[in-house]
C-alpha cells in the first residue's frame, strides 16, 4: 500500500523545478476524498489498545505486548470543528516515505491538504441500531486507505472500525509519539515451505488483531470500555472487509470466528492463508471484487476453490481493465495515478460507483436484510464479469 504514497511522491517530482515549497504544495493536483452519498454525517474517534494476552511476534523483546491503533467512524448528526485529513500526523507519516524515496519534504503539505468528510470526536447519534463492520488494510497499508468506502458505509447507517496492523502498516504512530515502521518480512518467489514460514505467523498476527478488535467492540457494547456510541452498535450483525492482504485476512477471520456474519474482499490476496484454514470451508455470504486476473495465478485458484466449495452464497466480481490499487482511495487522489501505474486507465468515478455499489449493496443485503438490487445495478453498468456461486444447487451462474 506504500504505492498510494508513491503516487503523491511521484506527482511531486513533476514540479521539482519550483524552489518554493508553498507554491509547490498548491499546484500538486491532489483531490479530497469523495463525499459520501448517505444521509448521516460521519464522526470519527481514535483508540489505542494493548492486547495484554498476546506477545508481540514481530519483536524479540521479552514481555512486549501487541499494541494497536484503531479508528472508528460512526453516524452523527453534527459536524465538529475539525474535519480529519486523509491521514493523521501527515508530516510524520510523509517523512517516513520521504526517507524511503529520497524526495523533498514539501510533499507533507500536499498530503495535509487531502481532506475527508469525517469529523473528529463529533457526537454520535443518540438513537439507532447500526451494524458494525471491521476493516483490514493491505500489506504495508494503513487504516484509512479505503476512506471512500468507509464513509459511504457510515453515511448509510453503519459503524466501521479499522486497525493499523502494527509492523505491517506503512507506519504506526502511538499516542506517546513512538513510530513503528514495517518489519522486513518478504518472501516472494520462494518455495512453499519458506513462504509459509514467513507469512503464516504474519497472517496469524493479523487474524488475532481482528479477533481482538471484535473482543474490544464487545466490551464497548457492554460498557466495560467507555464510549459514547455503545448504545447504537448492533454487534449481532457484524461484517468484515479488507483489501489485498487485508482481504485474505478478512476471509480467514470469517472462517475462524463465528461472530462474523458476512465478508467482502477487495482484490484479496489469499495465498498466505494456509490450506488448513480455507479447507474448512466458508458457510457465510462472501463477495470478492477485484481485477480479472492476477500475475500470481495461484491466488485465484485458491479463491475459486473456496467459492466452489462454499456452504453459502458467494460472488466473484471482476472489473475489466482494473488494477490492484483501483480498489483503494488511490485512483481518486489524482488523474495522474494511471501514469505511474498506481491505477488503471478506467475512469475513477466509474471505479468508485461500482465499488461503492457492491460494498454498500452486499452489506445491506446480508447485514440489514435490505432489498437493494445491487447486483442488477452493477450488471446494468457493464464492464464487470459477475459469477454467483449458489450452494443450494451447487452451480455457478455467469451473468
Amino acid at each position: 500500500m506504500i504505492q498510494i504514497y508513491k503516487l503523491i511522491l511521484l506527482t511531486c517530482s513533476i514540479i521539482l523545478f519550483s524552489s518554493c515549497s508553498f507554491v509547490a504544495s498548491r499546484v500538486i493536483p491532489l483531490n479530497d476524498i469523495k463525499p459520501p452519498t448517505g444521509n448521516y454525517k460521519v464522526g470519527t474517534q481514535i483508540f489505542y489498545w494493548v492486547d495484554n494476552d498476546r506477545e508481540e511476534w514481530f519483536t524479540d523483546i521479552k514481555g512486549d505486548k501487541r499494541e494497536l491503533v484503531i479508528q472508528v467512524w460512526y453516524p452523527s448528526n453534527e459536524e465538529s470543528d475539525v474535519s480529519t485529513g486523509w491521514i493523521d500526523h501527515p508530516s510524520i507519516r510523509t517523512n517516513a516515505i520521504i526517507d524511503k524515496f529520497d524526495v523533498p519534504k514539501f510533499i507533507a503539505k500536499a498530503i495535509d491538504r487531502v481532506d475527508t468528510d469525517s469529523f473528529l470526536n463529533a457526537k454520535p447519534l443518540k438513537e439507532g441500531d447500526f451494524p458494525v463492520i471491521i476493516f483490514s488494510h493491505g500489506f504495508e497499508g494503513f487504516r484509512s486507505q479505503n476512506t471512500t468506502q468507509i464513509q459511504e458505509l457510515v453515511s448509510n447507517g453503519y459503524i466501521v472500525f479499522s486497525v493499523d496492523h502494527t509492523y505491517d502498516a506503512v507506519l504506526t504512530i502511538f499516542p506517546d509519539g513512538r513510530t513503528i515502521s514495517p518489519a522486513e518480512q518478504y518472501c516472494y518467489g520462494c518455495e512453499a515451505e519458506e513462504f509459509y514460514e514467513v507469512f503464516i505467523p504474519q497472517i496469524n498476527t493479523r487474524i488475532s488483531d481482528m479477533r481482538f478488535l471484535i473482543d474490544q467492540i464487545e466490551k464497548l457494547k457492554t460498557g466495560e470500555i467507555e464510549s459514547n456510541f455503545s448504545n447504537i452498535m448492533d454487534i449481532d450483525n457484524l461484517g468484515i472487509f479488507g483489501h489485498s492482504f487485508g482481504g485474505g485476512t478478512s476471509l480467514a477471520v470469517t472462517i475462524l470466528d463465528s461472530r462474523i456474519k458476512s465478508c467482502l474482499s477487495l482484490d484479496g490476496w489469499y495465498v498466505p492463508i494456509h490450506p488448513d484454514i480455507y479447507e474448512k470451508g466458508l458457510s457465510k455470504p462472501f463477495l470478492h471484487l477485484g481485477q480479472v486476473a492476477w500475475d500470481e495465478a495461484v491466488n485465484y485458484e485458491i479463491l475459486d476453490k473456496i467459492l466452489e466449495s462454499k456452504k453459502s452464497i458467494g460472488y466473484k466480481l471482476s472489473l475489466k481493465g482494473a488494477h490492484h490499487y483501483d480498489f483503494t482511495d488511490s485512483p481518486h487522489l489524482s488523474k495522474l495515478s494511471s501514469s505511474f501505474k498506481l491505477s488503471s486507465d478506467l475512469d475513477s468515478d466509474e471505479i468508485l460507483d461500482i465499488t461503492n455499489t457492491a460494498v454498500l449493496g452486499f452489506f445491506n443485503t446480508h447485514l440489514k436484510s435490505a432489498d437493494y438490487n445491487w447486483l442488477d445495478k452493477i450488471k446494468s453498468k457493464g464492464n464487470t464479469i459477475i459469477k454467483k456461486f449458489n450452494s443450494n444447487k451447487n452451480s455457478v451462474d455467469d451473468e
